[in-house]
C-alpha cells in the first residue's frame, strides 16, 4: 500500500537523448508544455551543442508545430533539422525510453510528501544518466 495525499500532482520535463557511441541525456523541468517552454529547451540544447548540427526528433505534439516554432526553426535551418515521428509511435521515441526507466525508479509507486519531492527524485535520477551515460545504451540500445 501507498500513502497518497488526495488529488494529483505532476512534474513536467522536457527531454532529449543523444544516441550512439556517447549517449548523453538533456532535460529541463518546465511549468506547461507550450511554445516558449519548447523553444527554451531547444535553445538550451542550441548552447550545449554550438557550432554543430542537431537532427531532433520529436512527437506530434501541438507545441512542437506552432507557426512560431516553424518559423524560428527555418531561420535556423543550419543548426536544428526537427523530425517529427509517426503518429503513436513512442517505441520510436528514444526519450520515452528514458521516461518509463525514471517513472519505474524514481516516481511511480512512491509517497512524496512535500510537492517539490518528486521534482526533487526526478532531478537525481537524471543526474545518474548524465554522470553514468553508459547506462543510457541499455535503455535505448537499438537507436544506436
Amino acid at each position: 500500500m501507498v500513502k497518497s495525499f488526495p488529488g494529483r500532482k505532476s512534474v513536467k520535463v522536457m527531454g532529449a537523448v543523444r544516441v550512439g557511441e556517447q549517449p548523453g541525456w538533456h532535460f529541463r523541468f518546465v511549468e506547461r508544455y507550450n511554445t516558449g517552454s519548447f523553444l527554451a529547451f531547444i535553445e538550451q540544447l542550441l548552447r550545449y551543442y554550438k557550432g554543430r548540427k542537431i537532427h531532433l526528433v520529436v512527437d506530434n505534439a501541438a507545441w512542437h508545430k506552432t507557426k512560431e516554432i516553424r518559423k524560428w526553426l527555418c531561420e535556423i535551418s543550419h543548426l536544428i533539422e526537427v523530425h517529427f515521428l509517426p503518429k503513436y509511435s513512442p517505441k520510436l521515441n528514444g526519450a520515452e525510453h528514458i521516461g518509463k526507466d525514471t517513472r519505474k525508479w524514481a516516481s511511480h509507486n512512491r509517497f512524496f510528501g512535500l510537492v517539490t519531492d518528486p521534482r526533487d527524485s526526478l532531478f537525481r535520477r537524471f543526474n545518474r544518466f548524465q554522470g553514468n551515460p553508459a547506462s543510457l545504451r541499455t535503455l535505448v540500445p537499438y537507436f544506436a
